[in-house]
């Protein structure tokens, strides 16, 4: 965005780091940038306007129109208003996925199962030990299991996880090492 473009008052949303994040411009600062607050009410200070990406819509400032950038901050800016008016959109959004994800064990991408839970589901049907690679392919094939952000070596992960649960669960864990890298049922 332009210098000129940005106004005190208004909400825009603005790159920090790698993430884009909804900000509200609380002032002009001494070094020519600008103050702005998050959503949770931390404030930074932002000095290239090209870190700005676009301008949210409606006003969360004060009800007056907002004054441009060069001129100092309203005398009563909406901090609290502008916290309130910005929470509900960031938060209400993942709030009704979140009990699907809780019930499904993976979540709304993927399959039904966790790969731990597929691989035991796997495992009881199988004939003997199995190799955590053959599981997790077996588990893609047979819509048990897909992989949400794509991990690239999702059988690694899979033997570290048998492994901790082994561990971590003694003689109540589910699986049991019958060779190395391979595992089968216990019981």
């Amino acid at each position: 965005m332009q210098r000129e473009e940005i106004q005190i008052g208004a909400s825009y949303t603005c790159r920090v780091g790698r993430n884009a994040v909804v900000v509200r411009v609380a002032g002009a600062s001494v070094d020519g940038g600008w103050q702005v607050e998050t959503h949770t009410g931390r404030t930074m200070a932002i000095r290239d306007p090209e870190r700005f990406v676009a301008r949210v819509g409606g006003e969360t400032g004060a009800a007056e129109a907002p004054a441009p950038a060069t001129e100092p901050a309203p005398a009563t800016p909406a901090t609290p208003e502008a916290a309130v008016a910005i929470t509900p959109a960031v938060v209400t959004e993942p709030t009704p996925a979140a009990p699907e994800a809780q019930s499904a064990g993976t979540g709304a991408e993927g399959g039904t199962m966790s790969l731990l839970d597929a691989a035991a589901h796997l495992l009881a049907r199988a004939e003997g030990p199995m190799q955590c690679k053959d599981l997790v392919d077996q588990a893609r094939a047979q819509g048990l299991w897909a992989p949400r952000r794509g991990g690239k070596t999702p059988d690694r992960t899979l033997y570290a996880a048998i492994l901790r649960e082994i561990v971590g669960k003694g003689d109540a864990a589910r699986f049991r090492k019958a060779e190395r890298g391979r595992f089968a049922l216990r019981g």
